[in-house]
């Protein structure tokens, strides 16, 4: 079968190998349908491994994907043959104290598809533990549901950010995670809803998605139009999905007192920061990581009904063969036009 797999830095390849050769109890056999790079991937390939041990090299990537359920083992009784399933990456113990308590993205001992799980979703076969598996209804398709682990992360992030029906809220950074923020933001009843995010190309997704208001970071004050816009008052709250120094100092800055700042975006690097501002401004600045699992069915019935049209954020569509050229590079490209990048491994062109 064919598979993306990482072999080291910037060596991505499509390989043969062979298929799974037997599914454990508890564990099932798919078929991914349809996989979303994702910004680790990016990490992974130009910068790392970072987060793959070396000794488990090649690596098949991949952890954003819809598949149809083909085998399953001994002990699983909520699925069957032909399922059309969400894979979620977390690979959990479930006995830890954070998997007790409803927190399996958090688990003691946890491993991720696609990253330290022998087997990823950018492959035409794959095994995962049953209980990755979401159901899917008849109205969300394969692609829709590739996205739902990072809409899943985010609807994590804008409940940690406090957001209530009414509220201003500016995110910053307009790629996968920041567009996601603003169609959840939107479905949580926010007020006006600003966005940052120097790439052009992604202003204009933003802005057909909604937002009240984009600006360029490299030429605009954001904060200072954020003020203009809120009576001086500045936003209920933010969210960081940008990865960088100044989406953190403008999400701080164009807050107002006691406001949550959720950073989503993962910050490679040092970063500088005045906490005593924080500390007279009675502000909340909090780390997201990951989703509670068990918001999933909720998150796909919002799906369904429309609420979370989560098919805005793709942007481009291609085959396994062209994940480098076509995917990780144009992602990359800081004067690039995409926002998400699916890719199909499944029937020809994907499936429906």
């Amino acid at each position: 079968m064919l598979a993306v797999r990482l072999h080291g830095n910037r060596d991505l390849r499509v390989d043969e190998m062979p298929e799974p050769d037997s599914v454990g109890p508890g564990q099932l056999r798919v078929m991914p349908q349809w996989c979303g790079i994702c910004g680790t991937d990016l990490h992974e390939y130009s910068h790392g491994p970072l987060y793959t041990p070396a000794d488990q090299l090649p690596q098949v990537i991949g952890h954003e994907f819809s598949a149809v359920v083909a085998e399953t083992g001994a002990g699983v009784r909520d699925l069957q043959a032909g399922d059309r399933v969400a894979v979620l990456p977390h690979v959990f113990c479930g006995s830890c104290y954070y998997c007790l308590r409803g927190r399996q993205g958090l688990c003691s001992s946890l491993r991720l598809t696609g990253v330290t799980w022998p087997w990823g979703g950018l492959a035409e076969q794959a095994v995962v533990p049953a209980s990755q598996a979401v159901r899917l209804p008849d109205e969300v398709s394969f692609e829709q549901a590739a996205v739902l682990e990072p809409l899943a992360t985010v609807v994590h992030g804008v409940e940690r950010s406090g957001l209530r029906p009414g509220d201003n809220v500016v995110i910053t950074g307009g790629g996968p995670i920041g567009q996601l923020a603003m169609l959840v933001a939107a479905a949580a009843g926010a007020g006006q809803i600003f966005v940052s995010e120097p790439q052009a190309a992604r202003r204009a997704v933003a802005d057909r998605n909604g937002a009240s208001a984009t600006f360029d970071p490299g030429s605009a004050d954001v904060a200072l139009q954020v003020l203009e816009r809120t009576g001086g008052i500045g936003a209920d709250c933010a969210i960081e999905c940008s990865g960088s120094q100044a989406g953190l100092d403008a999400c701080v800055a164009a807050v107002r007192r006691a406001a949550t700042i959720a950073v989503i975006a993962l910050h490679l690097g040092d970063r500088t920061v005045q906490p005593e501002g924080w500390v007279w401004r009675d502000l909340t600045v909090a780390g997201v990581w990951s989703f509670k699992i068990w918001d999933t069915p909720r998150i796909l019935a919002q799906i369904a009904a429309g609420a979370l049209p989560v098919e805005r954020v793709i942007t481009s569509r291609i085959a396994m063969h062209q994940i480098v050229r076509d995917g990780i590079e144009r992602l990359a490209d800081p004067a690039g036009d995409q926002v998400k990048i699916l890719v199909a491994t499944g029937q020809p062109g994907g499936a429906a």
